[in-house]
């Protein structure tokens, strides 16, 4: 949006390349010191005076970051900010305790376009009022960065345009104050209940709350599952029409069985509370008595639960069956070398590791839980379905399904067939449909 206003669009902007140390040193005269192990420079005046404090991207000096400025008393008064193609994009002029009074957007010619200013006698700083400069012949006014964002949205918009909003908590309310002819879809990305909560009376996650509180303002609210577009239906009879379609699709990638380990299991997700990664730790150090060269591959992210998982594996003496492998960008490999995954999270929007798994071939024994997983998998034919938290009985299932190679063979072609219901032409007509519906 500030780039639309500032007329510094990708494709207005050639980067821009200056020499700053040359400009500073040899054209002003002043004295620049680096900051010891830093890309950071003091610069200061002929006099010796404190000017400015600068912080370079990287070590050759190309990219500029950003220039604080200090008046002769040392205390800084603003912040220049460069984009990342050279340019001044914005100063933010401070007063005390270095709090934000104004901000300035510049176009590039150093014109200005955008003026926010702030009201900071409070214990934070409010935005009082956003003027948009020289816009069309004539300078607006908002009093909101909501307002801002509508007149934004209003502007791009033409007759045949559809707005997607899914990122509700930024969007949502810009784009349902926007003309009555705009038409605007909200997707739900997530659950929309907080973890637990009663479908009809639960507590709303505040990401949706504005959407299911106006409906009026949105043409299609879209969901990833049948499952979850019962229970909106259920909670609420004024909404506009619900769109099912998944929020991805596959490609189907078919593996020789032949080419698993028939006791290698997959497990592709956050490192974090929400995905219960201990439940399946505990199923590995279960069953390695009976299947010593099991092993579990773990896939993601986030330092405190693979910290946690690290000392359970080191106090189990599990060192050889799990193994935490971090962050992959690409999983085809380890895909075709698995013949299980396992899916322990506490709720899930959809699951796209559930069907990506599926897509390779690869069954996954997986929680029942809202709203992906029901979906996905199919009890018995492509997978299981498994009582939420019951790690017994997730224990139980993941030993059928390694006792019985047959069952393996039958359930990873039928994980096959059941992708196919997620396949990129499947989707795209379920989008090409809704936009025709519009």
């Amino acid at each position: 949006m500030y780039d639309f206003f500032q007329g510094t669009m990708p494709e207005a902007v050639t980067k821009i390349h200056h020499d700053w140390m040359h400009y500073w040193q040899a054209v002003c005269h002043f004295k620049v010191i680096q900051v010891p192990n830093t890309t950071d420079f003091r610069v200061l005046g002929t006099d010796g005076q404190y000017l400015m404090y600068v912080h370079f991207v990287d070590a050759g000096r190309q990219q500029l970051d950003y220039v604080n400025y200090f008046d002769n008393q040392g205390v800084k008064v603003r912040r220049e900010f460069y984009d990342n193609r050279g340019f001044l994009s914005r100063t933010s002029f401070l007063v005390k305790h270095q709090e934000v009074h104004t901000e300035v957007y510049y176009d590039l010619q150093g014109q200005v376009k955008i003026i926010k200013q702030y009201d900071i006698t409070g214990p934070e700083p409010k935005l009082r009022l956003i003027t948009l400069k020289n816009y069309q012949q004539r300078d607006f006014f908002f009093n909101t960065e909501q307002a801002f964002q509508t007149f934004f949205f209003n502007e791009l918009a033409t007759s045949d345009d559809v707005y997607f909003c899914d990122r509700n908590r930024q969007t949502a309310a810009a784009l349902g104050h926007t003309r009555p002819a705009i038409r605007v879809c909200s997707v739900l990305h997530s659950t929309h209940l907080r973890i637990g909560e009663d479908v009809v009376s639960g507590h709303l996650k505040s990401v949706y709350r504005y959407v299911l509180a106006h409906p009026d303002q949105f043409h299609r609210i879209i969901v990833s599952t049948e499952h979850q577009k019962r229970d909106l239906l259920a909670r609420y009879d004024n909404l506009p029409p619900v769109v099912v379609i998944p929020v991805g699709y596959t490609t189907v990638h078919p593996v020789k069985i032949d080419g698993r380990d028939p006791h290698r299991i997959i497990s592709v997700a956050r490192y974090s509370p929400e995905k219960q990664l201990p439940h399946q730790l505990e199923v590995v150090r279960r069953l390695v008595g009976e299947f010593p060269d099991l092993t579990l591959q773990l896939f993601g992210h986030g330092q405190k639960i693979e910290m946690q998982m690290r000392q359970f594996i080191q106090a189990n003496h599990l060192e050889k069956n799990i193994v935490i492998r971090g962050f992959l960008p690409n999983l085809a490999e380890e895909y075709q070398r698995a013949s299980l995954a396992l899916m322990t999270s506490v709720e899930e929007g959809f699951s796209l590791a559930t069907m990506e798994a599926e897509s390779y071939g690869v069954p996954v024994i997986g929680y029942r839980i809202a709203y992906g997983p029901e979906d996905i998998i199919e009890d018995g034919v492509n997978g299981y379905l498994v009582t939420p938290n019951d790690v017994d009985e997730l224990t139980m299932k993941v030993r059928q399904y390694l006792q019985h190679p047959e069952r393996q063979a039958q359930l990873i072609t039928n994980a096959y067939n059941s992708a196919t219901r997620y396949s990129k032409q499947t989707i795209i007509e379920k989008w090409r449909q809704l936009i025709a519906a519009l």
